[in-house]
């Protein structure tokens, strides 16, 4: 009794939150194959426009934005991982008390509300002539990304057992080799999984990309969807089929990334 019971619960949360991820997709997509004057987002397109989506990549100039959302993914992603995972090795192995200290200094990221830092990060980037620059933004985007993941890779790293580093320094191998050929292989679940949080916050960032970017040239697609909101009207289905078509790439990678995390978990073990 008890078991069909859990059995039950679980399977009502799993559709509950099946629901609210779907639902809103369903919308989004509904509206954005109907028109401006026979809008309803309750009911299926009876002529689905297609043309909504070609419409709105060429007269909301996606092309630009795309590339420049995808260099600062890259490059966010990349250092920020890069970053992240060294921190935490060398955290995992510094003195305890120091560990913790800075540990816990890391985890304030976590806790500070993301805009606390805007005006001193605004001003930074302004006196090294990093403002309205993709690297400026990235930077950004690094430092207020970093607090999770150093916590994910310090709790993995204290699941590692010690004698496998120590039979690598017996056979010879230096501190960066283990870490590179031996540790960060382990690491591919929690890499996997980084990556994926990592990209979802740079992809969809909204509002940093508007304070540090002021040419128009240089936004990313978040911002560049205001191009279909004008002072006095709103073409919803093309900014719906925008906004799909923003969506798409993180879907493709979240999908893409899956795999990794499946086959690290698998590779990742240690056998006894």
């Amino acid at each position: 009794m008890t078991t069909t019971l859990q059995k039950t619960s679980i399977y009502t949360v799993l559709i509950i939150a099946l629901i609210i991820v779907l639902v809103p997709m369903a919308v989004m997509i509904s509206v954005s194959l109907q028109t401006p004057s026979t809008i309803n987002p309750l009911s299926l397109p009876k002529d689905p426009q297609w043309s909504n989506y070609t419409e709105a990549f060429r007269t909301g100039n996606l092309l630009p934005y795309f590339g420049n959302s995808i260099l600062v993914l890259v490059m966010t992603t990349a250092a920020a991982i890069g970053v992240s995972v060294l921190a935490a090795y060398g955290l995992h192995h510094g003195k305890r008390y120091k560990s913790d200290a800075m540990s816990t200094f890391f985890l304030m990221g976590l806790i500070l509300p993301a805009f606390s830092g805007t005006i001193p990060a605004f001003l930074v980037l302004r006196e090294i002539h990093l403002l309205n620059t993709h690297v400026g933004l990235s930077l950004i985007q690094i430092a207020s990304g970093l607090a999770l993941p150093i916590f994910l890779y310090v709790n993995f790293f204290k699941t590692v057992p010690t004698e496998i580093e120590e039979a690598a320094l017996v056979d010879g191998c230096g501190p960066w080799r283990t870490f590179l050929k031996i540790i960060f292989p382990l690491t591919l679940p929690i890499t996997a999984t980084c990556i994926i949080v990592v990209a979802i916050n740079s992809w969809n960032d909204f509002f940093n990309p508007l304070v540090y970017l002021s040419s128009p040239d240089m936004r990313t697609l978040p911002v560049g969807l205001m191009a279909f909101k004008s002072q006095y009207n709103t073409n919803w289905p093309q900014m719906f089929a925008g906004a799909a078509l923003v969506a798409l790439p993180i879907i493709i990678l979240y999908l893409f990334v899956q795999r990794f995390i499946i086959k690290g978990l698998v590779g990742g073990a240690v056998k006894g």
